[in-house]
């Protein structure tokens, strides 16, 4: 069969998709990776894919822009002569559905890994665009034959716009690679040279890993670090984009955290902390905190949709409040001062994260296809 994965960005298929594309390649399928022009298409291409560049602009809102790039990809799409499609993210998922319907490709896949900014912000632009997205997710739930969910709570949301029960199917996490995150003991040695190398403290160490955007719960991390300096370093590893909620540098160089900005070093720094946290306000499904899980770490997550279905409370890690920094230091707390806890939580945790092999949730993502296919 002819595949196309089509994104927004590159990133996304670079990070996210390289084990389903892997398993039906290993089938003999024919697969396209359909993206636009970024910092990721030779990266692709050097994995030795098939890689088709169309026209996009990711944060336009203009409709005429937006025609143009649809009209591009329903060509770009026509031409490849699919059998069928796999999109991810919301304009993939609405304006890509529509277009893979116009290029006739016969059966059509979307995946919802999260609903974003757009859902958690307030304000006129923000409601406006959750307006439209909703209503072009009505206009695609036609066209997919089904809609894939990384958690029930963004399945949930869909269904009460409208889409039909047979075409949801909830397939939580997009896996993660256990070869590559897993427990292991740190020798003091090794742990003392960690310490010298951010030039930090010889403390226990909180991380936080996620892109610096308020909704992130950055602000609550940097509170809670404030409570709690004396007792543990905290560091922030992620990148700034142009996202209107990221945090501003000046923010993330002050307080009581060692921000690192983004880091390819994330296995190490996962098996150097002592406690993993992600105080965000709305999630898919973390993988951040599935790969803290299989490096055996004790984890905060705020009690938010996504987060809470990563982690269940008090066995595998602690919810703390959503928004409420005192309740997120009290957690951390909790666990900087009895180890017991910390150990067992940790221990359950790389226990659980082993359902999340990123093979086995590929092959669900194969058995998926072939069922949806027979059925239609």
């Amino acid at each position: 069969m002819r595949i196309g994965f089509l994104s927004h960005a590159g990133a996304s298929i670079y990070h996210f998709r390289m084990p389903i594309i892997k398993a039906l390649k290993d089938k003999k399928d024919e697969v396209f990776v359909i993206v636009p022009q970024d910092e990721y298409t030779q990266k692709l291409r050097d994995l030795g894919l098939k890689v088709i560049v169309y026209e996009f602009s990711r944060a336009s809102l203009n409709p005429f822009v937006v025609l143009k790039n649809f009209f591009y990809l329903t060509k770009v799409l026509k031409n490849l002569n699919l059998d069928f499609i796999q999109s991810a993210a919301h304009k993939s998922n609405t304006f890509g559905i529509l277009a893979a319907k116009w290029a006739k490709i016969p059966y059509r896949f979307a995946l919802v890994e999260g609903l974003g900014s757009f859902y958690i912000d307030q304000g006129f632009k923000a409601n406006l665009v959750r307006f439209v997205i909703n209503n072009l997710y009505k206009l695609s739930f036609k066209f997919a034959h089904q809609f894939i969910f990384v958690n029930e709570s963004n399945a949930e949301f869909m269904r009460n716009l409208g889409l039909k029960e047979n075409k949801i199917c909830v397939i939580k996490s997009v896996g993660i690679n256990l070869k590559k995150f897993f427990p292991i003991y740190v020798e003091s040695e090794k742990k003392e040279l960690f310490w010298k190398n951010l030039n930090i403290d010889k403390k226990p160490i909180v991380l936080m890993i996620a892109r610096a955007l308020w909704h992130k719960g950055v602000k609550e991390f940097y509170e809670s670090a404030t409570m709690l300096k004396d007792k543990a370093n905290f560091v922030l590893v992620g990148g700034r984009d142009e996202n209107p909620s990221c945090a501003s540098l000046e923010f993330l160089n002050s307080g009581a955290v060692h921000y690192l900005g983004a880091r390819s070093d994330i296995v190490e720094l996962l098996q150097n902390c002592d406690i993993f946290v992600l105080p965000s306000y709305k999630e898919g499904f973390p993988v951040s905190v599935l790969e803290a899980k299989a490096c055996g770490k004790a984890i905060v997550v705020s009690d938010c949709e996504g987060c809470v279905e990563a982690i269940s409370n008090a066995y595998d890690g602690l919810w703390a409040k959503t928004k409420n920094a005192k309740d997120l230091s009290e957690k951390i707390s909790l666990l900087l001062e009895d180890e017991k806890l910390r150990l067992n939580l940790a221990k359950n945790a790389a226990q659980d994260a082993l359902q999340y092999d990123e093979n086995n949730i590929a092959q669900r993502y194969l058995k998926l296809y072939d069922r949806v296919i027979k059925n239609v």
